[in-house]
């Protein structure tokens, strides 16, 4: 991972000059592009505030070569990969970065290390892919003598493989990819593709309650864990795998979500399935982002819903074909689109997945209910494109950021009956906020999970700069879509998690009793407080500089 960026250092994004003219022109892009100058050497980092005899305990239970201060492992786990994380490490500015990096190598050193950190107040901050966009891994010390960050890396790889049950359970810290190439030689797979998919760790998502690009119809990450364990300072929640149980409140559901603040996810089992016989992608045009919705909605409630479902408005569509360049499928999308008259529609991608002749008894099923909302088939080739391109965005918002454009994305789920009108206020006061501040946007909005009562809205903002406010640009822009979300009667978060950013959007949607639920626990799994200090719950101080 790039310690500025998103990935892979060697694939860097370019954006095509024809879009790059449209976006100068209609957002005031400055003429050229701004770059990245700082180097990881030129960041302001403090020094390590662990104690050495501290460090000396640490690394008698992982090992000498498991705990490291130096600057680069710092800077590398100081910050997730929000926009407001990127604005600050390029920069220079690494404030949030941990004391130490500790690595353990099994649950019983993850026990040990929480031990000795409550001794020695010494906050501790689970970093598994570090790919949240929401605070969720910043260091914050609070009001501890220190802090680290426990790095799940050496708790990877398959613990335990049940063929007959279709359950595998692995260390918390296995890499998505890693994850499904085990599962592969099995002919198995988990299915969980969330857009950080390359990056993302299994306990990551199961601490931020995930969802996947084909979440639709394989289930979110909460819908797939069956056994969870839990290392806490109090000792190890750890829940077995079963297929279900009436033995009182489901204490799963504490775990799931509960983002490092109870504990150390360590291990989950999941629920596996048989990779698919067969599989299509495909895209259809829709006449308005409203007629697509209702169409998506028929989808899921007739039972005929595909594995991936995306539907981009209208400003998304457009914008999708501006980046996507010349291609052959685009041009051809955009060639039928005119002619039939809808250069403004909405596109929908679908994928089927599955057994072949339940794969066309379902597409067979789907091409009816589309075509009933007025739907087009564009064949194959958008589809592909898309399958193609599923894991670019990061990537594509590296390449904005050095034009000087502010580009971030947030995302809310709501009830069929309020779709429309959640995707119009959030919209609008989106653009409100910005264009205060002389900074018109772009606001791309789509729908990419369904469920039989309602389904998300993932929304993209792109904007020029407010060169010397960027930071201040995006919390106004972000704070006016959160009241818009909690207006409309929506979730403040779908599947980015609370982290640092939503924690005080948390109450109205658990109200204050939920709240003090939460607290409870917390006291009594982390009573000294180290664990993930500030983060889903409002009860610490930001970390000082």
């Amino acid at each position: 991972m790039r310690w500025d960026g998103w990935g892979d250092p060697g694939h860097v994004a370019t954006l095509p000059a024809a879009a790059l003219a449209v976006l100068r022109d209609e957002l005031g892009l400055p003429a050229a592009a701004r770059g990245q100058s700082t180097t990881i050497d030129e960041v302001e980092l403090g020094s390590s505030r662990i104690a050495p005899g501290t460090a000396e305990a640490l690394a008698a239970v992982v090992g000498e070569g498991h705990v490291r201060a130096d600057r680069e492992a710092r800077i590398r786990h100081a910050a997730g990969r929000s926009y407001p994380d990127l604005l600050r490490l390029r920069a220079g500015d690494a404030a949030s970065a941990p004391d130490a990096v500790v690595l353990p190598g099994s649950d019983d050193e993850v026990a040990a290390v929480l031990e000795r950190c409550a001794a020695a107040d010494v906050a501790v901050v689970p970093f598994g892919g570090g790919t949240s966009v929401v605070g969720g891994v910043e260091s914050w010390r609070a009001e501890h003598a220190a802090v680290i960050s426990l790095d799940l890396e050496r708790l990877s790889g398959l613990r335990a493989l049940d063929e007959r049950s279709l359950t595998a359970t692995f260390g918390a810290g296995t890499p998505l990819p890693r994850a499904e190439a085990e599962l592969a030689g099995h002919g198995l797979m988990i299915g969980h593709l969330p857009q950080s998919f390359e990056y993302a760790t299994v306990g990551g998502c199961v601490a931020t309650r995930s969802a996947g690009q084909a979440s639709t119809g394989y289930g979110r990450i909460d819908k797939l864990v069956r056994g969870v364990d839990l290392v806490t300072p109090a000792g190890c929640l750890s829940l077995a795998a079963r297929p279900a149980s009436a033995a009182g409140p489901d204490l799963r559901e504490l775990v799931l979500g509960s983002e490092g603040t109870l504990g150390v996810i360590s291990s989950a089992a999941l629920e596996v399935r048989r990779r698919p016989e067969a599989r299509h992608y495909e895209g259809w045009a829709l006449p308005s982002f409203v007629d697509g919705a209702e169409a998506l909605r028929a989808l899921i409630q007739h039972g005929a819903a595909p594995e991936v479902a995306r539907l981009s408005d209208e400003e998304e569509t457009e914008t999708t074909l501006l980046l996507a360049g010349n291609g052959t499928s685009q041009r051809l999308g955009r060639v039928y689109l005119r002619l039939r008259g809808r250069s403004r529609g909405c596109l929908l991608i679908c994928g089927w997945e599955g057994a072949r002749a339940d794969l066309a008894r379902r597409r067979s099923v789907g091409a009816r209910l589309l075509r009933a909302c007025g739907a087009i088939t564009l064949g194959a080739a958008p589809g592909r494109a898309w399958e193609r391109g599923r894991f670019a965005g990061p990537y594509l918002r590296d390449a904005l950021m050095d034009q000087g454009v502010l580009a971030e994305t947030l995302e809310t789920a709501a009830p069929w009956s309020r779709i429309a009108a959640l995707h119009r206020s959030v919209t609008s006061a989106i653009k409100t906020a910005l264009a205060a501040r002389s900074t018109p946007a772009r606001v791309l909005c789509h729908i990419s999970h369904l469920y039989p009562t309602g389904a998300s809205l993932y929304f993209t903002v792109i904007a020029r700069q407010q060169q010397g406010a960027e930071l201040d640009q995006w919390l106004a822009a972000k704070q006016a879509a959160s009241e818009a979300i909690v207006a409309g009667g929506a979730t403040i978060t779908h599947h980015h998690g609370v982290g640092r950013d939503h924690r005080e959007w948390l109450a109205p949607e658990t109200g204050a009793l939920g709240l003090e639920a939460l607290r409870a626990v917390k006291q009594r799994l982390d009573p000294a407080g180290i664990m993930n200090p500030g983060k889903l719950l409002e009860d610490a101080a930001p970390l000082a500089g």
